[in-house]
């Protein structure tokens, strides 16, 4: 019984909902993220990126576990990426979309965009 009542306890802090965003990076690219937000709106928020050629779905499972433990969570598409998880990097089709540069150092500028966001 009361290790219902700890799990329960756990899960109402835990995820409140996940949203898809988009917002511009620094040169005007359109950048997508999905939002992990916890029922504590005012909790701490950690910025999650991915690897080079991979996507915002590394962080399927820990961002979840991270909501577990408190804190809200985005994590970001940047340019230079792929697909991971099952989830596509739109951040880097959008960028060969718009024939911009997809180059590990090219995602710079999305890092700085997340960070502002």
């Amino acid at each position: 019984m009361y290790l219902l009542i700890i799990l329960a306890s756990i899960f109402a802090n835990s995820l409140q909902e996940k949203a898809q965003i988009t917002f511009p990076s620094t040169d005007g690219l359109e950048l997508t993220a999905d939002l992990y937000i916890t029922n504590d709106k005012t909790a701490p928020f950690i910025v999650l990126f991915h690897q080079a050629r991979w996507s915002r779905g590394e962080y399927l499972e820990i961002a979840l576990k991270l909501n577990m433990l408190g804190y809200n969570c985005m994590a970001v598409d940047l340019r230079s990426g792929g697909e991971v998880n099952g989830v596509n990097n739109e951040s880097f089709t959008a960028a060969k979309k718009a024939m911009k540069a997809t180059q590990y150092i090219d995602a710079y500028q999305d890092i700085d965009a997340a960070m502002k966001y």
